[in-house]
């Protein structure tokens, strides 16, 4: 398997293992190194030894679909938002929302994960995949939201945001509910502008995660 983002592996990024950061980053498929050709040249660094029995379509969604949220994750994981008595939502629960669920399970410390989504079958996907809860947000105001959330988990607010859509509308909602300093990370490129309220951003003293 190829790691996609092949850094110069001297920068401060690529020291600590980040190489897809790098000023100098080089993306497979793109330049040079075509994406169509049958066979290309790979630095051994950015190899990666698979067991031979897994099958080529189990694999393929975790260089992409996969690492993109558990990149997210790890953000939250590690900047201390997760954990007991924590609630984290995972807002638009396709193809990236799905793992990020199960990214929760696995890294969350037990939190209590919720997946909202418009898709009624989204979010009965993401019940499969371990959401403790599940919410539809479609043609709900934020305070609806807010009430079924309580309802959910006894609090109305997010401990912890994974957005994995980025669409406007969905961050408005998702920073409308988040906690006193509580942690949103943003993998999702629905949408390329932020329009929020700046005051609850400091006052609650929020942070705001861009993840790769």
């Amino acid at each position: 398997m190829v790691v996609a983002g092949w850094g110069d592996g001297t920068c401060r990024h690529c020291q600590i293992g980040n190489t897809h950061i790098c000023p100098n980053v080089r993306w497979p498929g793109f330049g040079p190194v075509g994406g169509f050709a049958e066979f290309i040249p790979v630095p051994a660094r950015y190899l990666i030894k698979v067991e031979s029995q897994l099958k080529f379509e189990e694999l393929a969604p975790l260089t992409d679909a996969g690492l993109t949220p558990y990149r997210g994750v790890k953000k939250l994981r590690d900047a201390g938002a997760l954990g007991p008595n924590r609630v984290l939502g995972v807002f638009g629960v396709g193809g990236l929302g799905g793992y990020a669920v199960q990214y929760a399970k696995l890294l969350g410390g037990g939190a209590t994960i919720v997946a909202f989504d418009r898709n009624p079958d989204n979010l009965a996907v993401a019940k499969e995949d371990g959401a403790d809860h599940i919410i539809s947000i479609k043609g709900k105001s934020s305070a609806d939201v807010a009430k079924e959330l309580r309802n959910a988990t006894g609090q109305s607010d997010l401990d912890a945001i994974i957005d994995c859509a980025g669409a406007p509308e969905m961050m408005q909602l998702g920073f409308s509910l988040l906690s006193i300093s509580g942690h949103y990370v943003d993998v999702g490129l629905v949408g390329d502008r932020i329009d929020i309220p700046l005051f609850p951003r400091v006052s609650r003293e929020q942070t705001f995660h861009g993840s790769f």
